[in-house]
């Protein structure tokens, strides 16, 4: 129950913190259609979650997560967001920002999959 307890702890964090990092990226540093904010938070928690992997120590990633589900299970999934994504590609792709929503397609799998395998790989 205390493992429960910390998960919803650290999602609650998460959130929170996506909501304040959403808000200055899009105050500071969005242009144009593209959805940023969510884009780099998503792309900064897979580094995240990398790192994490690659520090735990253990011998697979399914043990690795195993003993970090306050971090990676909860703050990290409270602060990047498959939901807030797929709404925003359909939102490109149906107000006819058909480049920008495959650019965001292929960006956000191939550099989210790149920061996870980097930050995993580098400690």
């Amino acid at each position: 129950m205390l493992i429960a307890i910390c998960i919803g702890f650290g999602g609650s964090m998460g959130a929170v913190a996506r909501h304040l990092v959403g808000r200055w990226i899009k105050a500071h540093c969005s242009r144009g259609p593209f959805p940023w904010a969510t884009f780099l938070i998503n792309v900064s928690g897979c580094f995240a979650l990398g790192l994490a992997l690659g520090s735990s120590g253990a011998e697979s990633l399914g043990s690795a997560l195993a003993h970090s589900h306050p971090f990676t299970t909860g703050f990290l999934g409270g602060f990047t967001t498959f939901s807030t994504f797929t709404v925003e590609w359909l939102e490109l792709w149906q107000t006819k920002n058909r480049l920008a929503a495959i650019l965001y397609l292929l960006f956000s799998s191939a550099i989210g999959l790149l920061a996870c395998w980097t930050g995993y790989i580098i400690l």
